[in-house]
This record gives C-alpha cells, sequence and structure tokens, in this order.
C-alpha cells in the first residue's frame, strides 16, 4: 500500500532539513578553514565533522604538512569519497609515496593512476613508465598527464613510440625545431 501523503511529506521535509543541516555544516568548516582557526577545525573532524575533517587536511595540504592531510583525508578517501581520493592520491605523489600509488593504482583508483603515470614521468622513472603505460589504463593516464604537463621529451618520445598519434606528430615537430632528425 502507497504512503499517504503526511507520511511522504515527512519524509520529503526530513530530506530537506538533513540537506540543509550538511551544507551548514560545510559552509562553517569552509570558514574555519578560512579564518584559520584550526583548533576548533580539529575539535569538529574528531567530533566525526566529514566536512571539518576535508577542510582540515586541505588547510593541512596547502601548509604543506603532507603527512598531516593524508592521515586526515584517508578515511575519506577509502569510504569511496571522490574528491578526498583525488586529494589523497595528489598529496601521495607530492610526498613521493609512489609505493602507496601503485596500490591504489592496482585496486582501480583512475587518479591514483594518473598521479603514479605523473609521479615517473617528473622523476624519469622511464623503464617504470614504460611497463605502466603497457599495464590496463597506463596509456591513458600518461597521456593524460603528458598533455596537462608536458614534462620531458623522453616522455614524449615514449608516448609516441606506444602509438600515441598526437605524440609522434608532436615528437616529429618538436626534433625538426631542435635540428635533430632522430627519433
Amino acid at each position: 500500500m502507497a504512503a499517504g501523503p503526511k507520511q511522504g511529506g515527512y519524509a520529503l521535509a526530513d530530506s530537506t532539513a538533513r540537506e540543509a543541516s550538511d551544507a551548514t555544516r560545510w559552509w562553517q568548516a569552509y570558514s574555519l578553514a578560512g579564518n584559520g582557526q584550526v583548533d576548533e577545525l580539529r575539535q569538529r573532524a574528531d567530533g566525526g565533522d566529514d566536512h571539518a575533517r576535508q577542510q582540515l587536511a586541505c588547510w593541512m595540504g596547502e601548509r604543506g604538512r603532507l603527512r598531516e592531510a593524508i592521515a586526515l583525508i584517508r578515511p575519506l578517501a577509502d569510504a569511496g569519497d571522490d574528491i578526498a581520493q583525488l586529494w589523497l592520491d595528489r598529496w601521495l605523489a607530492e610526498s613521493d609515496q609512489a609505493g602507496e600509488l601503485r596500490q591504489r593504482a592496482g585496486a582501480g583508483d583512475d587518479q591514483a593512476l594518473y598521479e603514479l603515470a605523473g609521479w615517473l614521468a617528473v622523476h624519469g622513472r622511464l623503464t617504470e613508465l614504460r611497463e605502466l603505460v603497457s599495464t590496463e589504463g597506463g596509456l591513458a593516464a600518461l597521456q593524460a598527464f603528458w598533455r596537462t604537463w608536458q614534462v620531458d621529451i623522453e616522455v614524449l618520445r615514449l608516448l609516441a613510440e606506444a602509438g600515441d598519434d598526437d605524440a609522434q606528430r608532436q615528437l616529429a615537430r618538436r626534433l625538426a625545431r631542435s635540428g635533430d632528425s632522430a627519433n
């Protein structure tokens, strides 16, 4: 039997109230972080407020306190929060934690795969990058990273060797400009 109008109305009101409360908590956490009220933010995070946890992690990350930021954001990332996963993967790369990036990429985290490809490219780890390119999604991750950052001609060569038509054209143009005709 279908719920009557009153019962459905209460459910809608409860849902709207929860959304308003959630938005209020987000705004409060955002404001606390913006005002540098870290102690209050930490108290709220410790009390289970995920918005406060996320804002505190971001605040820490912006100040180069990556270990603290990673520890704060990890539970949210592990629970499937997309933004938390993005931040965690970025901070892992910035703190040279390629091993964990590999694990997360192997578990299906596409952002971790992108960050790992970038980390390997920036650090000139071409052998490992070649191995990554041969895995599912590895070439696409490197292509995305290259198009965003365009770091090194050796990475461009690797993409060209892997069959990326755009990379082949870019490599040919670069070599022609530099007067080097060798691949």
